[in-house]
């Protein structure tokens, strides 16, 4: 997730680049590397607009290693078919996820950025579907809330899955880049949301790309 600053306590979680449970992948489709360059530029590209169009404007967002993230999903692939993504930004996971055959979603709360991501899908002639508002489900709001009062990640907004008319238990993979000290209620979301045995993908910007199990969680 391009999504919002993750720093990780993961403990005994594993690191994907040691996890012998994902096998590499040889089927997969063939995605020219300029091809992915023009999407990171241009994703970089809205992301700068943003910024000039919202001034001082405080937006938590910090870019993850979007190639990492590409990388770990190719692993994956051969295990899941459906992707989410919470706090997509400018859409570049959300869009290489289908470029790798996943159904990918992306959820982000900021209006302008979904326009933008949406209109570079179609662009690249990506499938990725994007929509405005909160990835947590209006069940969890008021849990959040007494989890971390002092979260630095906005949790408000409409609720996203009724618009993809899908649930956080349709997901095999979730992608999620959180605040340094908001793991654990990013932990308990999906341990009541999503199933056992659907996949949270993680960045940390000293660990890389992480995938563990929700069961595991």
């Amino acid at each position: 997730m391009e999504w919002k600053g993750l720093r990780a306590l993961w403990g005994a979680h594993d690191n994907l680049a040691a996890d012998s449970r994902i096998a590499p992948v040889n089927d997969l489709p063939w995605i020219p590397p300029a091809r992915i360059d023009e999407l990171l530029q241009r994703g970089e590209a809205v992301w700068r607009a943003f910024e000039a169009r919202t001034g001082p404007r405080h937006h938590l967002f910090v870019p993850c290693d979007q190639r990492a993230a590409y990388e770990a999903l190719r692993r994956l692939r051969d295990s899941a078919s459906t992707f989410l993504e919470f706090g997509s930004a400018a859409g570049v996971v959300t869009i290489l996820a289908d470029w790798l055959g996943f159904e990918a979603c992306g959820i982000e709360i900021e209006p302008w950025l979904v326009e933008q991501s949406t209109a570079l899908a179609r662009q690249l002639r990506s499938g990725a579907t994007f929509v405005e508002g909160t990835f947590v489900p209006p069940d969890y709001q008021d849990d959040v809330q007494l989890l971390t009062p002092d979260r630095l990640t906005p949790t408000g907004g409409a609720d996203a899955y009724e618009e993809l008319g899908m649930s956080l238990r349709d997901f095999d993979v979730v992608f999620a880049y959180p605040w340094p000290g908001e793991e654990e209620w990013l932990f308990e979301l999906m341990r009541r949301h999503a199933r056992p045995r659907a996949r949270l993908l993680t960045y940390d910007a000293n660990d890389g790309c992480t995938v563990t199990e929700v069961r595991e969680l």
